[in-house]
């Protein structure tokens, strides 16, 4: 089932299969080698670290922000880097998406999550009228699964274009990434410099608990639900 008037593959795309794929990690090499040129070769290693572990589960940038403030990354550059990320990750999804369900046992956990999700939405058509705007607050809002691989899932399920998809997901991450690397630099001038780092690492830790803890509620909120 698919939104009346919404081609859900965007269109015909005559790229060549090659250029769909490594066009998102020639992008991300670009941002990585444009950092290098700001930042100290430490510095610019950490990123490359942290830029890792935001495509590898679990971590997300509700954990990355945090850590790479601290380490000494400038606010706006970890939370343009994730943003980009986010970006990267929904540009691959839109131009492979026929790829990535051909992976073994990634492509058929996406036709189940696919199929439970639609018929989620088959008992909820209200849910689809806020398509646009609902994936947008999903990407953004920092939970498991919130990232721009799910996020093109669940456009594809709403029915969306590629565009569309690529639009959410690019607003959401922006929004999300500088949301809380905003936050995280407020509550790091609060702190005196003579404090020391064990002092902003012990906020950071309080912080970091709290987050835990309101995900935790929520992971069971979920499930019962489910």
């Amino acid at each position: 089932m698919q939104r009346v008037g919404v081609r859900s593959d965007g269109g015909s795309d005559d790229r060549p299969g090659w250029l769909k794929v490594s066009v998102p990690f020639l992008l991300c090499g670009v941002v990585f080698v444009g950092a290098g040129l700001i930042l100290p070769t430490e510095q610019w290693l950490l990123l490359f670290c942290m830029m890792v572990a935001y495509v590898v589960p679990p971590l997300g940038r509700e954990t990355i922000i945090p850590a790479g403030i601290l380490l000494g990354i400038p606010w706006w550059l970890i939370a343009f880097t994730l943003a980009f990320l986010d970006f990267a990750g929904g540009l691959f999804m839109a131009w492979n998406f026929p790829l990535v369900l051909r992976i073994p046992y990634v492509g058929p956990w996406i036709q189940r999550f696919m199929a439970a999700g639609r018929t989620y939405l088959d008992r909820r058509p209200w849910l689809e009228r806020f398509y646009f705007l609902g994936l947008i607050i999903f990407v953004s809002i920092p939970f498991d699964g919130s990232g721009s691989i799910v996020g093109s899932i669940v456009g594809r399920m709403l029915g969306m274009t590629k565009t569309e998809v690529l639009s959410c997901i690019t607003i959401g991450g922006v929004i999300g990434s500088f949301a809380i690397a905003l936050g995280i630099d407020y509550i790091t001038n609060l702190i005196p410099a003579e404090a020391g780092p064990w002092v902003s690492f012990a906020v950071f830790l309080v912080i970091g608990t709290a987050l835990l803890v309101m995900y935790r509620s929520y992971s069971r909120m979920r499930e019962t639900d489910a």
